[in-house]
């Protein structure tokens, strides 16, 4: 018994002693190998993007590419090319309250179901049961490489064909209201890809 207390005595001393044994070999690790540092190039040109996955940044409104032409009638000129404005109006009239009835994209002309956006006119439009919709006819012209959008009663036959006889007699003009409300949509909130 003497004999294995003697064997344990001397086996922990060594252990203790190649524990307490200082050696800087496993204490600096300046010299262990690091693993090499990895470049990452990116590039626009190799990059590809999928709209389905990352959506197109949104920018709000078009600032002073569109100018109010405050004279009698009133007009706007959007500062693009007239296929580019018909687009855009396209997208400012989906985003608002304006609703297209009826377009013809070769004569850049859209008809749009407009309600005054007046107080007066708001309350007795209120007090009425049958609201008239007034139907307009928004026109794109191209001039020097800008567009002008003209807005105008549309005429009785279009009115017709979205109100009963009797709202049509009562078809206010407010194409300058119109006009001004697309103004501040284009130039304020329409939501563009570009």
């Amino acid at each position: 018994m003497m004999q294995k207390k003697v064997i344990l005595f001397v086996l922990s001393s060594s252990l203790i002693a190649c524990g307490s044994v200082e050696n800087s070999r496993y204490r600096d690790t300046a010299a262990l190998e690091k693993p090499p540092t990895l470049a990452l190039q990116k590039t626009i040109s190799n990059t590809i993007i999928d709209d389905s996955v990352e959506p197109k940044k949104q920018l709000g409104g078009l600032n002073d590419n569109v100018v109010l032409i405050d004279e009698n009638p009133k007009s706007v000129i959007l500062k693009l090319p007239i296929n580019d404005a018909w687009r855009t109006l396209g997208i400012a009239l989906n985003q608002s309250d304006i609703k297209i009835t009826d377009y013809d994209k070769n004569k850049h002309n859209y008809y749009v179901s407009y309600k005054s956006q007046g107080v007066f006119k708001n309350i007795l439009s209120a007090l009425n049961e049958e609201d008239t919709k007034t139907i307009y006819l928004v026109t794109l012209t191209q001039q020097n490489g800008e567009t002008l959008i003209q807005a105008a009663l549309a005429n009785r036959t279009e009115q017709r064909s979205q109100n009963t006889e009797e709202n049509v007699s009562r078809a206010t003009d407010d194409s300058d209201g119109l006009i001004e409300s697309l103004y501040h949509l284009l130039r304020d909130d329409v939501k563009t890809d570009r």
